[in-house]
């Protein structure tokens, strides 16, 4: 099977994802107001409650799965193999469900949720993560282009489907888990006959291999990420926790939106991380370190910066944002969309930096590393969720700087792996921060406007001219240089001109 390019399927992808965030986007316009902060808070603790659950379960080996699989492609075993913990996952987790039910302490872990919609949000959790092992699939595949276009074609789709639930029927929580259903395994579907034509999955009902030997595969690679996972999902529990127990489904549903809005500014990573994880994973296959730190050096300081642009100038505009994207109802969430929106930022190195683990294998320094990161973050959510009582904005504070601590001790052992000073990449998160902070800054401050959304624009469009201008100047903020800048722009005129 030919590969597309990685520069071909980072595009594409890009290019999914901005479609992806566009329509997200409108969806954060409408669904939070049809819905209302409680419900909607309601809907993000279910999420966030069974996703963290799904992700203990999981236990590093989706990521395991998706190593294996891109370093040797014709193992098919490993996607029956998979498959089959899978559904060994939802297995258990509808069975402890069950019996938290039976014995009534759902309203202990489940505060403030009606029981209805426990078992909905369920299998809501599970099919969002069984998406995510297919789209990793077609990765591991290099069928990125192809799986993209669909999943374009699949959200405009989507999104036409949940106006009609909004403004044509009685529009509430229940038929909102009905319309994620429906998108789902309409996504799913169409993955399935996909990857039957491109014979990815013939033969995967041919259990000829050993499940003894599988499994002993997979927990010597996950081994030392059981007790990370299990870390993992006690404070991200508790985090969410907290916040729905002591500060309500209101604060849930700000923070939420806040995650959400904050979550369009990683668009760029996001795209690029399952694709570098592959290549790093190739290239540690074939022992060429060199070729890993060049990829590194290339593409972290780059897509840390572009998600620094994005959120740096949300931040500043936070109020602005919600005013556009909401009611009056959420307006009090803006200080947390001002903090959470540079949650993306170093998120790039926490993804990308942290995808060099998983493909050499250093899934025990990766959980240490972890562990400590958590520990640190258990303190924190005490201090400002419950002693402080700050709500959603002490979860937002807990979040960056959580994010902050852990990623820079991944980039210590990353330097140490690849054999570079790591004072650079320091130096560089610190003054491309400053950078576009005072450019978001004047841009924001340079006028005033009565409508918010003219307002907005004209702020980013000003933004975005100061930006271009600057980075011609100091090229190393995107870790290019000004004879890439140059030819950049000749093939973008050559290819308005002709």
């Amino acid at each position: 099977m030919r590969e597309d390019s990685l520069k071909k399927r980072y595009s594409i992808k890009l290019f999914a994802s901005i479609i992806s965030g566009i329509i997200g986007a409108i969806l954060i316009a409408i669904v939070p107001k049809a819905l209302g902060p409680i419900a909607y808070g309601q809907f993000v603790y279910l999420q966030d409650f069974f996703m963290k659950i799904i992700g203990f379960l999981d236990m590093g080996s989706s990521i395991a799965f998706f190593t294996k699989l891109s370093a040797r492609a014709t193992r098919k075993e490993l996607i029956t193999f998979y498959f089959i913990y899978a559904f060994l996952i939802l297995l258990i987790i509808s069975t402890f469900i069950g019996i938290v039910k039976y014995f009534d302490y759902t309203n202990y872990i489940l505060p403030d949720i009606p029981i209805e919609y426990v078992f909905i949000g369920l299998f809501f959790g599970f099919f969002t993560w069984f998406t995510q092992i297919f789209i990793k699939i077609s990765d591991a595949y290099a069928l990125t282009v192809s799986v993209e276009l669909i999943k374009i074609g699949h959200k405009i789709v989507s999104l036409f489907l949940l106006l009609y639930f909004i403004y044509f029927t009685a529009f509430n929580l229940e038929i909102y888990f009905y319309f994620h259903y429906i998108a789902l395994f309409s996504f799913l579907f169409v993955l399935t006959l996909l990857f039957i034509k491109k014979d990815i999955f013939s033969d995967i009902f041919n259990f000829q291999f050993s499940i003894i030997r599988l499994t002993k595969e997979f927990i010597e690679y996950c081994q030392p990420l059981v007790l990370y996972s299990i870390a993992g999902v006690i404070v991200g529990l508790l985090d969410i926790w907290l916040l729905q127990k002591y500060a309500g489904s209101e604060q849930t549903g700000f923070y939420g939106l806040a995650y959400s809005l904050a979550a369009m500014c990683f668009i760029f990573t996001s795209s690029m991380t399952p694709i570098i994880t592959r290549e790093f994973s190739k290239s540690y296959e074939q022992k060429d370190i060199r070729n890993m730190r060049k990829l590194f050096f290339r593409y972290i300081p780059m897509l840390y910066s572009l998600a620094a642009y994005f959120g740096v100038f949300i931040s500043m505009q936070s109020e602005t944002v919600l005013a556009i994207f909401t009611d009056d109802k959420f307006q009090d969430a803006y200080l947390v969309l001002a903090i959470m929106a540079f949650y993306p930022v170093h998120q790039t190195y926490g993804q990308l930096s942290g995808s060099i683990f998983y493909a050499t294998g250093q899934t025990k320094l990766y959980r240490n590393i972890g562990l400590i990161s958590m520990l640190m973050g258990i303190i924190l959510s005490f201090l400002f969720i419950y002693l402080f009582d700050m709500g959603a904005v002490g979860l937002a504070w807990k979040m960056i700087l959580g994010q902050v601590i852990g990623v820079n001790i991944q980039l210590y052992y990353n330097a140490k792996f690849l054999r570079f000073n790591m004072m650079r990449f320091i130096s560089h998160q610190i003054y491309s921060i400053l950078f576009f902070v005072v450019l978001a800054y004047i841009s924001t401050h340079i006028f005033s406007c009565v409508s918010n959304v003219l307002y907005f624009l004209i702020s980013g469009i000003l933004y975005t001219i100061f930006v271009i201008i600057w980075v011609c100047i100091f090229p190393q903020i995107f870790a290019t240089n000004r004879n890439e800048i140059k030819n950049m722009f000749n093939k973008m005129i050559n290819r308005i001109m002709f």
